[in-house]
């Protein structure tokens, strides 16, 4: 995902460098460059906050590792291996 990130900034760099270049220009070509440019920076936002959420969610298992056999007890429910009286 790294990579994809860097691929992508490189792109929105590039697109910067083209408008800063640009003195004469036709309208539609900065407006293509422009929405090419917003088009990059959401999908650069959209793995920034993939990444975010996937090392969120790394952190917490690693903070509550899940054993083998461990199982989830609800406090409410009987013990199965208590004797009725």
């Amino acid at each position: 995902m790294r990579s994809q990130m860097d691929h992508i900034e490189a792109r929105i760099n590039f697109i910067k460098q083209q408008l800063d270049s640009l003195e004469h220009y036709l309208p539609e070509t900065y407006q293509f460059l422009m929405e090419e440019m917003d088009s990059q920076q959401r999908n650069l936002i959209e793995l920034k906050v993939k990444d975010f959420y996937k090392n969120l969610l790394l952190e917490h298992q690693n903070q509550n590792p899940v054993l083998p056999n461990q199982t989830i007890s609800d406090s409410s429910s009987k013990d199965p291996y208590e004797v009725n009286k």
